[in-house]
C-alpha cells in the first residue's frame, strides 16, 4: 500500500469510527449510573424496583433503533454514507447533552423518567444507523485483503468510549463527594460529551463518499424507496444478520452492562475496583478486537463464526457458575476469558454482516437487521436476565439464557452463513 493509500485509509478509520465513541460513551455511562439514576429519577421507595424501571428505560433506547435504523438506512441508500454519518452525528449529541440537563424526581415528579424516558427515545432514533452505517462506510471503503480487519475499528471505537466513560466515572467518583455526586456531579460528564461531539464532527467533515456508493449514483442502480427494496427481496438475508448478530449483542452486553451490577450488587465488589476491572478488561479488548480482524481475513469468516458461536455457549455457563465463588483472582480470570471471546466475536461478525447484505438497500436493511437484533436481545439483557432470575430461582439462569442465544447462532452460521471472504461488495 503506497503511503498516499495509507493515509487516506487512516483518514477513513478514524473519521468513521469516532462517532461510535459518543455512542458508547454514552452506553457507557448509563450503564455506570443506572443505581444512581434509580434514585434520581424515580421513587426511592423500592430500590429494586426503581432498578429495574431503569433498567427498562436503558432497553427502551434500543427497541426504537430500528426505527432510525429506517430513518437513517433510507438516506444512506438514497443520499450517501458520508452525509449519513455527518447528520447521525450531530442527532445524537442534542439528546446526550439533554440527560445532562434533565431535572430529577425530586424536582419535577413524574415528568422525570417521563422525560429521561422520552431523551432515550430521540437519542435510540439518533443511534440507530450509526454503529452500522461505520460498519457499512469501512468495509466499503477498505482493500478486499484487510476488509475485515478495518471494519474492526467499528468495535474499537464502541470500546474506547466504553472506556473514556468508565475513566470519566472513575475520576467523577474520586473528585466529586457521595453527596455532590448524587446532587450535580453527575451530569458533567454528559455536558463533556458536547466538547466530544464538536471535535468528532471536524472529522467527520473529512469523509469521503464510499466507491460503492458512487458506482451505484454513476451506472443509475439507486433504488426510489430502499426500504420497499429490503421488504421486497432481502427477507433472507434479513433473518440471516438477525442470527449472526444474536450470540453478540447478549453476550457483550451481559459482561460490560449486567455483569458489573452483579458484582456491586450480589457478590458485594466494591464499585470502585468493578469500575478499575472493567477499564482493564475493555483495555484488552482493544487491543484484541483488530487483531482478531487481521486473523479473519487470514482465516476466513465462516470458522472463526463457528468457533466463536460454540465457544461463548461452552463457557458462559461454567463461567457465571465460578464468578459466584466471590474470589477476585477468580473474578478476573473469567472476565478476560469472556473479553477473549468477546473480541473474538466482534472482530468477525462485523465484516461478516456486511458481506452478507447486497446492494442496493444495504444501508437500510443491514441497520434495520442489526438494531432489531441489538435493541430485542442486546438492549434488554440486563432487564431479562434480572427477571429470570427471580422467575426460575435458578443463579445460573443468566449464563443459560446467553448460552441459548449462542447455539442459535452456531445453528444459523452452520446451515445458512457461506464463506464471504474475497467476495466483491458491489
Amino acid at each position: 500500500m503506497s503511503i498516499p493509500a495509507k493515509k487516506s485509509a487512516l483518514s477513513s478509520i478514524t473519521s468513521s469510527s469516532l462517532g461510535n465513541i459518543l455512542e458508547w460513551y454514552d452506553f457507557g455511562l448509563f450503564a455506570i449510573f443506572s443505581a444512581l439514576f434509580g434514585r434520581l429519577f424515580f421513587p426511592t421507595t423500592d430500590p429494586n424496583t426503581a432498578l429495574i424501571a431503569t433498567f427498562s428505560i436503558f432497553a427502551v433506547g434500543f427497541l426504537c433503533r430500528p426505527i432510525g435504523a429506517l430513518i437513517f438506512g433510507y438516506l444512506g441508500d438514497k443520499y450517501g454514507r458520508a452525509k449519513t454519518l455527518r447528520l447521525s452525528i450531530l442527532m445524537i449529541t442534542l439528546p446526550t447533552l439533554l440527560i445532562g440537563l434533565l431535572p430529577s424526581y425530586q424536582q419535577i415528579g413524574i415528568f422525570a423518567p417521563i422525560l429521561l424516558t422520552l431523551t432515550r427515545v430521540w437519542q435510540g432514533i439518533s443511534i440507530g444507523g450509526e454503529y452500522s452505517g461505520t460498519l457499512i462506510y469501512l468495509a466499503e471503503t477498505a482493500p478486499a485483503a484487510h476488509r475485515a480487519l478495518f471494519t474492526s475499528f467499528a468495535s474499537t471505537g464502541a470500546n474506547i468510549g466504553v472506556l473514556l466513560a468508565a475513566l470519566v466515572g472513575v475520576i467523577c467518583s474520586s473528585l466529586f463527594s457521595e453527596a455532590a455526586l448524587h446532587d450535580w456531579g453527575w451530569r458533567v460528564p454528559y455536558l463533556i460529551s458536547g466538547l466530544f461531539c464538536l471535535f468528532m464532527y471536524q472529522y467527520r467533515l473529512r469523509l469521503q463518499e464510499t466507491a460503492v456508493f458512487d458506482y451505484l449514483k454513476n451506472k443509475k442502480l439507486l433504488v426510489a424507496n430502499p426500504i420497499k427494496t429490503m421488504l421486497q427481496h432481502n427477507i433472507p438475508q434479513l433473518l440471516r444478520t438477525l442470527g449472526l448478530v444474536c450470540v453478540g449483542s447478549t453476550f457483550y452486553y451481559f459482561c460490560f452492562v449486567y455483569l458489573p451490577i452483579y458484582l456491586t450488587s450480589t457478590l458485594q465488589i466494591s464499585t470502585y475496583a468493578t469500575s478499575l476491572l472493567m477499564m482493564l478488561l475493555i483495555s484488552l479488548m482493544i487491543v484484541l478486537v483488530p487483531i482478531t480482524g487481521y486473523l479473519c481475513d487470514r482465516w476466513g469468516r465462516r470458522p472463526l463464526l463457528l468457533f466463536n458461536a460454540f465457544f461463548i455457549a461452552g463457557i458462559v455457563i461454567p463461567g457465571f457458575y465460578f464468578l459466584q465463588i466471590g474470589s477476585l483472582l477468580l473474578i478476573s480470570t473469567v472476565l478476560v476469558i469472556f473479553v477473549i471471546a468477546s473480541s473474538l466475536e466482534q472482530g468477525t461478525t462485523s465484516v461478516a454482516v456486511v458481506e452478507n447484505f447486497p446492494l442496493p438497500a444495504r444501508y437500510t436493511g443491514l441497520s434495520f437487521s442489526y438494531n432489531i437484533g441489538n435493541g430485542l436481545l442486546g438492549g434488554t439483557v440486563p432487564m431479562v436476565c434480572a427477571w429470570l432470575m427471580t422467575l426460575l430461582q435458578n443463579p445460573l439462569a443468566p449464563a443459560m439464557y446467553i448460552a441459548l442465544c449462542a447455539v442459535i447462532t452456531g445453528v444459523v452460521v452452520f446451515c445458512w452463513v457461506p464463506e464471504t471472504r474475497g467476495r466483491a461488495l458491489v
